[in-house]
């Protein structure tokens, strides 16, 4: 089966970067940051992880891999931050 890819720049969704960074990295920072309060240990994981991958955390690009009935098999969130 053939697949085409895209690539979607400056993507804006300042909430929609934030949920998925903190879903899928949140609780593994703290645990690894045990000195820091829940606070601060979200100040530092924006600063640190969010703001590092996503342009002033509210954009990011993505390449999307599609096959031929338009299914989404693939694909790849870009560091821009």
């Amino acid at each position: 089966m053939r697949t085409s890819k895209i690539t979607l720049e400056e993507v804006k969704s300042s909430d929609g970067w934030n949920e998925l960074m903190y879903d899928l990295l949140f609780e593994k920072y703290k645990l690894e940051h045990p000195e820091l309060d829940d606070n601060e240990a979200s100040d530092k994981f924006y600063t640190e992880k969010i703001l590092s991958n996503f342009k002033w955390g509210d954009f990011g690009t993505i390449t999307i891999e599609v096959d031929e009935n338009l299914n989404i098999v693939g694909g790849k969130i870009h560091k821009t931050g």
